[in-house]
C-alpha cells in the first residue's frame, strides 16, 4: 500500500509540472503588446515629425483661400409623372474652389442650366421631397456641375430656394 501512496505521489507530481503554467507567460503577453503600441507610437512620430513641414504645406497648397460663390439663377421644372400638376421652384448657390472658377461656371451656365433641369425634372415628387433625398439629390447636383465645367471646382452646393409645389 505504501508503494502504491507513493507512485501515485509520483504521478500527481509529474502531472502538476507537466501542466504547470509559467507564472510570466500571461505578463509576457501583456508585455509584448505594451511593447508593440509603443514602437508604434514612436514611429508615427518620427514619420510625421520628419514630415510635417511638407504635409502642411500641401494640404494649405491645395485648395486656396479665396473661395468663390456664385449664385444660379431661379430653376423651375415640373416633377415626373405629374402631368404639369406640381412644379419644383429651386435656387442654387455654388462655393466654388477659389475665384477663378466663377468665369468657368458662367461660361458654362447654359449647359449646367440644361443639365439640372434634365436631371431634376427626370425625378417624381417622392425623390425630391424629404430631408434625406434633398441632401442625396444635393450631392448629385454638384456631380453634374462639375461634369459640366469639366473641373472639380463646386466645393459645397447651398439651396437658396427649395419650393415644391
Amino acid at each position: 500500500m505504501a508503494a502504491a501512496k507513493k507512485s501515485s505521489k509520483k504521478k500527481k507530481k509529474k502531472k502538476s509540472r507537466r501542466f504547470r503554467v509559467s507564472k510570466f507567460r500571461p505578463l509576457g503577453k501583456y508585455f509584448l503588446i505594451i511593447l508593440l503600441f509603443v514602437g508604434q507610437a514612436f514611429l508615427a512620430y518620427t514619420v510625421v515629425s520628419k514630415n510635417y513641414e511638407k504635409t502642411y504645406s500641401f494640404i494649405h497648397n491645395f485648395g486656396s483661400e479665396e473661395v468663390g460663390m456664385h449664385t444660379l439663377e431661379k430653376l423651375i421644372v415640373n416633377p415626373a409623372e405629374t402631368n404639369g400638376q406640381r412644379y419644383l421652384l429651386v435656387e442654387i448657390t455654388l462655393e466654388l474652389v477659389n475665384k477663378d472658377d466663377i468665369k468657368l461656371v458662367q461660361q458654362n451656365s447654359s449647359k449646367i442650366r440644361h443639365d439640372l433641369i434634365e436631371f431634376l425634372s427626370s425625378r417624381d415628387v417622392d425623390q425630391l421631397g424629404g430631408l434625406k433625398e434633398k441632401e442625396e439629390l444635393r450631392v448629385e447636383l454638384v456631380k453634374i456641375i462639375n461634369n459640366a465645367i469639366g473641373v472639380r471646382s463646386v466645393r459645397n452646393l447651398y439651396y437658396t430656394k427649395y419650393v415644391m409645389q
